[in-house]
C-alpha cells in the first residue's frame, strides 16, 4: 500500500494512475504538438484549445517549467459537483470502481491543480464515508451478495487485508482449546515475589523464636 501513496519509478499503481487522461484548455498556440489531439488533423494546437492529455506528461511539463503555462488543467468531471453531492447523500452507493478503479489516488493528484480545495475534501469524505461499508464487508465474507466491483483499488486491497484478519479472528474464537501462554516476564515477577515473601516469613519466624 505504501507505493500507492509514495509513488516510485517501480510502481505499477501509479503508472496506470498517472495514464489517465486529464482534460486541459491550451493557453496559447503550441507549433508541432497537433499531434497530441487525436481528433483534429491540424499540425499545431490552437489556443483556447481543449485537448485530453495524458497526466504525466502534465505533470513533467509542471516540474520542467515550475509552472505550466501552456495548459489550463480542468478538474475531470467525476470529482464536480455533481458526484460530490451523490456522495454527500450517500457515498456507499456509489460504484467507484465504475468512475475510476484508482479513484483516490487520481483525485490525490488532480487536487494539485483544484485552487479551492474542492477535490481534496471530496475525495476525504468519500473514503471517510464509506469505511464503515468496507468494514461490513469485510466482516460478511461469506456473504454471496458483497460485491468487490463497487470498491476502489485502494479500497479492494484493504478489503482483502481486512476480510484476511477477520477470517484468522474468527477461526482463532472457534478454537477448542486456546493455549494463551503467561509472558516470561510476569512469570519472572511472581517467582521473585514468592522469594520474597518466604523470605520475610523465615525471618518473621526466626525472631518470634
Amino acid at each position: 500500500m505504501k507505493r500507492t501513496y509514495y509513488p516510485n519509478y517501480f510502481s505499477i499503481d501509479d503508472i496506470i494512475v498517472t495514464q489517465e487522461k486529464i482534460p486541459c484548455i491550451t493557453e496559447q498556440e503550441l507549433s508541432n504538438l497537433g499531434f497530441l489531439d487525436q481528433s483534429h488533423s491540424s499540425t499545431d494546437l490552437k489556443a483556447n484549445q481543449e485537448v485530453q492529455l495524458p497526466l504525466w506528461y502534465i505533470l513533467q511539463v509542471q516540474k520542467e517549467r515550475g509552472r505550466n503555462q501552456f495548459y489550463d488543467v480542468k478538474i475531470p468531471n467525476i470529482y464536480k459537483s455533481t458526484y460530490s453531492e451523490i456522495c454527500k447523500a450517500d457515498a456507499t452507493a456509489v460504484d467507484l470502481g465504475k468512475l475510476n478503479k484508482h479513484f483516490y489516488e487520481l483525485g490525490r493528484y488532480v487536487s494539485h491543480f483544484d485552487r479551492n480545495g474542492f477535490v481534496g475534501r471530496m475525495i476525504y469524505e468519500t473514503c471517510r464515508s464509506r469505511m464503515k461499508y468496507l468494514k461490513d464487508l469485510c466482516n460478511n465474507i461469506n456473504n454471496e451478495q458483497r460485491n468487490e466491483s463497487r470498491l476502489d483499488h485502494i479500497e479492494y486491497h484493504l478489503f482483502l487485508e481486512g476480510s484476511k484478519t477477520n477470517k484468522k479472528f474468527s477461526e482463532w474464537l472457534q478454537e477448542s482449546t486456546v493455549n494463551i501462554k503467561t509472558s516470561e516476564m510476569v512469570v519472572n515477577h511472581r517467582k521473585r515475589k514468592r522469594a520474597l515473601m518466604e523470605a520475610e516469613n523465615a525471618i518473621a519466624g526466626s525472631q518470634k523464636t
